[in-house]
């Protein structure tokens, strides 16, 4: 099982995350709903709603002075529920994959400058 497959698998296994993920599927709550609602400590749900939010199947949002939680596509509960394996597109994408994205970007952003640069030289010559 590749790394990143094996993160999400791991972070889906424990009974706390799982909980905090079936109580955002009703609606978007902040921290003390949630410790509330899974009667846990609000040190415990900060600690797994930074893993979960990490990995990308959490958002929180400021509102109203709060850190409102939400999930980030509700059809990851379906697979939660049934514990099949996890879709691809609810997977993290591993950290070399964002850095040749990244990569990408950079490259086609500096031909672009370039482009530019060649228009203007031949502008003033």
């Amino acid at each position: 099982m590749p790394m990143h497959d094996e993160i999400v698998h791991r972070a889906l296994s424990n009974d706390v995350r799982k909980e905090i993920l079936l109580t955002l599927a009703k609606k978007d709550k902040y921290l003390t709903e949630i410790a509330s609602e899974i009667k846990k400590k609000p040190q415990t749900i900060d600690f797994h709603l930074k893993l979960l939010e990490e990995i990308g199947l959490v958002k929180g949002e400021w509102r109203e002075g709060k850190k409102y939680f939400s999930l980030k596509d509700k059809r990851i509960l379906d697979f939660l529920r049934r514990e099949k394996a996890i879709p691809a597109e609810f997977r993290p994408k591993p950290p070399h994959e964002i850095v040749l994205d990244m990569w990408e970007d950079m490259k086609e952003k500096l031909d672009r400058i370039e482009k530019k640069l060649d228009k203007i030289e031949k502008k003033i010559s």
